[in-house]
């Protein structure tokens, strides 16, 4: 049990940075497209899924 929610807990941490660097992303490259940065979302998020 105790493992379990040390991996939920390392899943939302993981999740809560994806999510922050693609804002970063998004907020400092002037030529990203809304398409580019969601495929790099999907990318990093399959990856989250997968690992």
């Amino acid at each position: 049990m105790e493992k379990e929610e040390i991996k939920k807990s390392a899943d939302i941490i993981a999740f809560n940075e994806i999510v922050k660097k693609a804002y970063e992303k998004g907020r400092s490259e002037k030529e990203l497209t809304l398409e580019q940065l969601m495929e790099d979302l999907k990318a990093e998020l399959k990856n989250l899924v997968i690992g």
